[in-house]
């Protein structure tokens, strides 16, 4: 029993917001470097906030506006952004490690330098997103709207694309499944210097 009250207290505590940048969050829109681990903040609007650098592990956002929101360097592992719209947001040097993502609007963000992993996301938009030396590892975006979307610098053999909407989007310098090849011939994207393997 004891042994089970302390690992609850520790998996606890690796939730567990800071309460003050919480409040200064909800205050300001304004809370960089902040521990918010944790923390519910879903059915917001939290367009045009500044989050960059803080802990957001956990965190729930589902249902949420996150229009234009600075997410720079942000760690976003196990949180929640479902129904989500992250439009125009800045992701850079963002980890989204085990992020849930369903119905969840990229569009026009900027995921530079940023990291996906064990992710799987349906009726996903990343119309005119940015991803410039981006790494994907085990990620699913099958079925994505991606058109406009521009990959730059890019090694997407783990990330899937299959059936994904990628009229116009822009692939240069990456490295891509051979059948990932033939899909963007079949949309019509624009693709330079790429290596299909």
């Amino acid at each position: 029993m004891k042994t089970i009250l302390i690992s609850l207290a520790l998996l606890s505590s690796l939730y567990s917001y800071d309460t003050a940048h919480l409040k200064k969050f909800l205050d300001t829109k304004d809370c960089q470097q902040c521990d918010l681990t944790g923390a519910d903040l879903s059915k917001r609007d939290l367009s045009g906030a500044n989050l960059s650098g803080s802990d957001l592990t956990g965190v729930n956002f589902e249902n949420s506006s996150l229009v234009k929101t600075n997410l720079w360097g942000v760690n976003l592992k196990d949180a929640n952004m479902n129904n989500t719209n992250a439009r125009a947001a800045n992701f850079t040097g963002a980890e989204l490690i085990s992020i849930k993502c369903n119905n969840t609007t990229f569009k026009g963000a900027n995921f530079s330098n940023a990291s996906f992993g064990d992710v799987s996301c349906k009726d996903l938009s990343i119309w005119s997103a940015n991803f410039l030396e981006t790494t994907f590892e085990n990620v699913d975006f099958t079925n994505a709207g991606a058109a406009y979307a521009v990959f730059n610098d890019v090694d997407m053999t783990d990330l899937n694309l299959t059936g994904a909407i990628l009229w116009n989007a822009k692939v240069t310098n990456s490295t891509l499944k051979k059948q990932d090849c033939e899909h963007l011939k079949s949309e019509e994207a624009i693709t330079q210097n790429n290596e299909c393997k």
